[in-house]
């Protein structure tokens, strides 16, 4: 018996030993989701139960990933696995894939989606089923034109079918993941890493039962385009192509959300002006065409009506989960609110001003993201895969100041950040503190969930001041951690030269 048990242990231990059982408890999560008729309303107690498990076992899954070495395909085995089971559920956490649904519909029948709201009678004779389904049907599309062609794609698949939008999410999410495990391989000799994007619940949750599309495919052209900038390898025969590609790329993830446009910071040492020059005009001509009888929707009335009619909407009155403009907003108006601040009893300025504060906080981390990748990627005084490793990891700094600066997130607006964590892990010849980077964002992935309380009574959908604290508080003293022997290391160092 004791033999039999040493044998056990010894396989256990060949398969990833408490890795393993981690990725087990996992699947056994997700699974149980399948007997939930809903994830919102009365439901979404017992779903978050289920997801901070999960959360738990996958942070320690994430620890033990230089310990237990999974192999790479039992990796792979257990995320496919967790991504088939939430297939087998429909989208109940969001409705956005409603909109995905009707956006495509007016596509194929050559109909402009940002030319009218969904509620237009003008729009009676191309109804669907989904049609009364759509969010916010008073306002046309919010979606951007690269997004647009894959509702167009999805649609003509498998019209009105909201499996096929779940189905392209996993695809997608799937890609993004094969992307960042060869860029892995190939500037830290380590596809392990990969786990941490792999098995994080909350990309499990919100592509494969959330059909997050959208987001998606933005992040999936984002790692592409530093996947071909890896590429661009200094005198290859095929540098040119390669960086050529990674502009055209960018541009395509800028147009399906826009954040993408602050990564140009991080990447711009890489192209020249021609480079530049044609991430601008692939935006501005795809913008262009899909303007033709919609506008553009930057003045007039905001019903959503024009390509950033919607996104005019979004940026001005848009407001949910937010952490330091929350209490900027609540500050400033002194008003004392667990959610958004009333414009009509406030008025709009401390609402604007909060808005104008937060925006130029993350503009400066933008611009600080830009000269650091001016000073730091630089072929002269480092190597090409030490470089593209720096500008990885540097694309964790206008993405981080988003999530904390902005006015609304949701919790799939946090996936952004996710594919960048394996980065931060250190190197074998690196200061093992750099490891610490990564734990305040895998931390927020998890606790940002738990904004779905929202949503515990339909009939009350209101924000809590307890969630907010405990998403954010604990976020901020991690960044503080993680950064503090950083801090530390820069203060030593001028003191040592003060002192010379």
């Amino acid at each position: 018996m004791p033999e039999l048990n040493g044998f056990k242990l010894k396989r256990l231990n060949t398969w990833g030993g408490l890795s393993f059982i981690a990725g087990t408890a996992m699947l056994a999560c997700f699974s149980g989701l399948l007997m939930l008729p809903s994830l919102r309303g009365p439901y979404v107690v017992t779903f978050l139960a289920y997801f901070v498990i999960a959360g738990g076992v996958y942070i320690l899954a994430v620890i033990r990933l230089d310990r237990d070495r999974m192999p790479i395909a039992l990796i792979w085995g257990f995320a496919l696995l967790f991504r088939l089971v939430l297939l087998l559920t429909s989208p109940t956490l969001s409705d956005d894939v409603f909109r995905y649904s009707w956006d495509g519909n007016l596509l194929s029948q050559w109909i402009n989606p940002y030319t009218l709201p969904v509620n237009s009678p003008a729009l009676d004779e191309y109804s669907t089923s989904l049609r009364a389904l759509v969010n916010h049907n008073w306002m046309a599309s919010p979606y951007l034109p690269s997004a647009q062609l894959l509702f167009l794609f999805a649609h003509q698949v498998a019209p009105e079918s909201i499996k096929a939008f779940q189905i392209s999410a996993i695809l997608l999410d799937l890609a993004t993941a094969w992307l960042v495990m060869d860029i892995l391989r190939r500037v830290m000799s380590s596809s392990r890493q990969v786990l941490i994007y792999l098995w994080n619940p909350l990309v499990i949750i919100e592509f494969s039962h959330g059909a997050h599309v959208v987001d998606a495919l933005m992040i999936c052209l984002v790692m592409l385009t530093f996947w071909l900038l890896l590429k661009a390898k200094p005198k290859r025969h095929r540098q040119s192509w390669f960086t050529t590609a990674s502009a055209i790329s960018l541009a395509a993830a800028t147009l399906t959300k826009g954040l993408p446009l602050m990564l140009v910071s991080v990447v711009w040492r890489r192209w020249d002006w021609k480079r530049l020059l044609l991430f601008a005009v692939v935006i501005l001509g795809v913008i262009a065409i899909f303007a033709v009888g919609a506008g553009l929707g930057l003045t007039g009335k905001q019903d959503g009506r024009g390509v950033f009619g919607a996104l005019r909407i979004y940026m001005n009155w848009w407001n949910f989960n937010s952490g330091i403009y929350h209490w900027l907003e609540v500050g400033l108006s002194g008003y004392q609110t667990p959610g958004a601040v009333p414009v009509d009893i406030v008025g709009e300025r401390p609402i604007q001003l909060a808005r104008l504060i937060t925006t130029g906080l993350t503009t400066l981390a933008v611009l600080l993201t830009a000269w650091l990748s001016w000073r730091m990627d630089n072929p002269k005084t480092r190597d090409h895969i030490t470089r593209t490793l720096f500008l990885l990891r540097l694309a964790t700094i206008p993405i981080g100041a988003y999530l904390l600066f902005t006015h609304t997130v949701h919790p799939w607006y946090v996936i952004l950040i996710i594919p960048f964590l394996p980065f931060l892990s250190p190197k074998q010849d690196e200061a093992i503190w750099t490891k610490r980077l990564k734990w305040p964002w895998i931390y927020f992935s998890l606790a940002v969930s738990l904004s779905y309380l929202t949503y515990i009574n339909p009939d009350d959908l209101r924000e809590f001041n307890l969630i907010r604290q405990v998403e954010y508080i604990p976020l901020y003293l991690l960044l503080i951690w993680a950064a503090w022997p950083l801090l530390t290391r820069r203060t030593k160092i001028n003191s040592d030269k003060r002192t010379r």
